[in-house]
């Protein structure tokens, strides 16, 4: 197996516990068997002699297939992360190095997605959805500028999606009764992105669902009063008429 064949070679890392690197592979390819993947920091420079990995040999990570069946994945767990930190990653192929690598996670950040989403029903009717940060003390991300993406859609018609981005510092979003058609059961979600490690936004959160019912507003009575109205008007104009000819 070529270097050549080593395709579409990537890491990223939650910036908390997790460093994960991933590349495609043919489908026969057991990953576990045939691939290692060895790893070393260097707090310098992220250059490096490709024909010294002497260094390396204390520090492997063993690849796993992927759910999907033609990517390899190898999860590093750091003891820390800090912004001057780049590994140096060389993998091999049955005893042989196929891919040269280094990497900086502050580069490759992305984010864990919100948790523990909620909704409610407000008094002036709409939808307050309200979520929290996955990160806490000590995590790099902890306290950092971020921002998020919400999305909600109507359960029967899962193509037809609204977005909405939240480019402040907030947990929480009034989802208005007017963008919602009522009777219909709907389904949100929210991803986050951290703007001074903006790499990728983070997959999207679990979903909350929540129904939109006919409760009946000032605005629908006004609506239903004016043809009701003109309807009695005409109504009784032609019962007078009607009484007058006689």
């Amino acid at each position: 197996m070529a270097a050549g064949h080593v395709q579409e070679f990537a890491c990223f890392t939650d910036y908390d516990k997790e460093l994960v690197c991933h590349w495609k592979v043919p489908a026969h390819i057991n990953c576990s068997k045939e691939f290692l993947l060895y790893y070393r920091k260097d707090f310098f420079s992220p250059t490096y002699d490709r024909k010294d990995f002497s260094s390396l040999s204390d520090h492997v990570c063993f690849p796993e297939n992927g759910k999907e069946s033609l990517r390899c994945s190898c999860t590093i767990h750091p003891d820390y992360f800090v912004s001057g930190l780049t590994y140096i990653l060389a993998l091999q192929f049955n005893g042989t190095d196929v891919w040269h690598y280094s990497v900086t996670p502050a580069l490759v950040v992305k984010p864990r997605a919100p948790k523990n989403l909620a909704i409610k029903k407000v008094e002036n009717g709409n939808f307050n959805l309200s979520w929290e940060e996955s990160y806490s003390p000590p995590s790099m991300l902890t306290g950092q500028p971020v921002i998020y993406e919400v999305k909600y859609w109507r359960k029967q018609h899962p193509t037809e999606v609204s977005v909405k981005a939240i480019n402040y510092q907030a947990k929480s979003f009034e989802i208005t009764a007017s963008s919602l058609r009522r009777g219909y059961d709907y389904v949100v979600s929210v991803r986050c992105n951290y703007t001074d490690y903006p790499a990728y936004w983070s997959e999207w959160s679990e979903e909350v669902e929540f129904h939109y019912d006919y409760q009946v507003t000032a605005e629908d009575v006004l609506h239903m009063a004016v043809p009701v109205s003109c309807i009695l008007i005409m109504a009784v104009s032609v019962i007078c008429y009607f009484c007058f000819t006689k």
